[in-house]
């Protein structure tokens, strides 16, 4: 199967949403809300914050398995005190194309992006990068979010495409420092990118056991006022 992969910072999470993981999916939450909210915790304190994670978790998951895509990565510890609004769906796209143009379809994809796009190498692969300001309504909020999507050519295989799309949302403000080091944070985890030929897909003993890389929730629990989940 070909697949890639990316290089990921301490604290985040990669979560698979094909259609024969959604047990998987589930169990991953399940854990990921044990590891992060102990059942140690006071029940009155920790309660709401579990909802509002498996909430959260769910959401993004179930979202990401109807566009087809095979994970969602997600960052789940806080960096220098600020929680990241954000996440980035994966997806590998096999068009079928053993004769395609990459080049040419990059250069179409540009032309019709405008300003808003720009080229790029990625893994020693031709890509492109699109930016669109996008209404947040679904994820509950008035303010814009930033949109950016990746199209990354395969070299070694004419027609397999990596389009990777994160989101960053914002609270108005689309030019603000901590925004912008968010997004530049996700453009250099798409910046790892290699691709690999999987003969086997990741198993469910290998996906749990990334969590147990995680650090569990302190003690404490989150600050009050804090859900400490990912946006």
């Amino acid at each position: 199967m070909i697949d890639f992969e990316l290089v990921l910072p301490d604290g985040w999470v990669q979560i698979p949403t094909t259609t024969d993981t959604t047990k998987l999916r589930g169990r991953v939450v399940d854990e990921l809300i044990r590891h992060h909210l102990p059942d140690t915790l006071p029940r009155d304190k920790a309660g709401p914050f579990r909802r509002m994670l498996r909430k959260e978790l769910i959401e993004a998951t179930d979202e990401a398995a109807r566009q087809g895509a095979r994970s969602v990565l997600l960052p789940l510890r806080e960096f220098n005190g600020v929680k990241l609004p954000g996440s980035l769906v994966v997806t590998v796209i096999e068009s079928g194309e053993e004769d395609e143009d990459a080049e040419a379809l990059l250069a179409s994809i540009l032309a019709d992006a405008g300003d808003s796009g720009s080229y790029l190498e990625i893994g020693q692969a031709p890509a492109v990068r699109l930016t669109a300001v996008v209404d947040s309504a679904r994820a509950g909020r008035k303010a814009p979010s930033w949109r950016v999507s990746y199209y990354v050519s395969n070299p070694d295989a004419p027609g397999v495409w990596g389009l990777l799309t994160y989101t960053v949302l914002t609270d108005g403000d689309l030019e603000a420092e901590p925004v912008k080091a968010v997004m530049l944070l996700f453009d250099m985890i798409v910046s790892t990118l290699r691709w690999s030929n999987r003969i086997d897909a990741p198993t469910e003993d290998e996906v749990l056991a990334e969590l147990d890389t995680l650090a569990p929730a302190a003690e404490a629990g989150p600050p009050a006022g804090e859900a400490g989940a990912p946006a």
